[in-house]
């Protein structure tokens, strides 16, 4: 029985730990790669990246790895739709091994030029405050004075990756087809903005809007996760 391997990447401030959860309800065929990021979780000791190019070729080394001429997908939210693009153009590039299918989640597309805000210079009192609204943290961590000490310079570190990130290069084509997940009343996204992502694939880019905000991926896990076996195992060509 031949697998899928799935790498997933973390939203700002997130670890592999968010998708080991996963590993229970999916497809027994998909092997699960969660991508740790340095500065977190087994890799805490490490240093945070001191750019978002460094971010990338830690990625792209982790992932290429991994590539043994099994198939490949990978899901990625937030941030990590940043990196999963950036390493994809990469891998495609370098390695010539194009993925089966690619999931990008609560983001618009890295070539899109909007206005962003620089969160990542706001006040430790300010960013907090923003972090909350836009929901995913654990409660217990804004709370606990020693976990938010480790845990704050990770997240405002993530922030100034992405807030700083500049599109370089060509645009990404993939000759995969593609899926986006997003969260309906996401303030981060608007909807015009996801709907550019079919620009990054000559084939077809399927849609899924969920009721909810940017971290939609919690309460509508077993979902999410749903849509993810049934678009990788629908399909028996995905494996030819």
């Amino acid at each position: 029985m031949e697998k899928i391997k799935l790498f997933c990447l973390p939203y700002g401030g997130g670890s592999s730990a968010f998708y080991m959860s996963w590993r229970k309800l999916l497809d027994e065929r998909i092997d699960l790669k969660p991508i740790e990021l340095s500065g977190r979780g087994k890799r805490f000791s490490e240093p945070l990246y001191k750019s978002i190019n460094g971010a990338i070729e830690d990625v792209y080394g982790i992932i290429c790895e991994e590539l043994d001429g099994t198939p490949y997908a990978i899901f990625g939210h937030s941030m990590g739709t940043l990196l999963a693009y950036e390493s994809l153009r990469k891998i495609i590039y370098y390695e010539k091994q194009e993925p089966v299918h690619v999931f990008m989640s609560g983001r618009y597309p890295p070539y899109i030029e909007v206005e962003k805000e620089m969160l990542h210079l706001l006040s430790d009192e300010e960013f907090i405050d923003r972090i909350v609204k836009l929901g995913g943290t654990d409660q217990k961590v804004i709370e606990n004075e020693e976990i938010l000490k480790l845990f704050l310079p990770i997240l405002r570190n993530d922030f100034r990756l992405v807030e700083t990130y500049k599109h370089n290069g060509d645009k990404l084509k993939l000759n995969c087809e593609m899926s986006i997940l997003n969260g309906k009343y996401d303030d981060f996204v608007a909807s015009k903005e996801i709907e550019l992502w079919s620009e990054c694939t000559c084939k077809k880019c399927n849609f899924y809007e969920f009721d909810s905000g940017h971290f939609f991926i919690n309460e509508y896990k077993e979902a999410v996760i749903n849509i993810i076996n049934n678009t990788l195992f629908a399909d028996k060509n995905l494996l030819m």
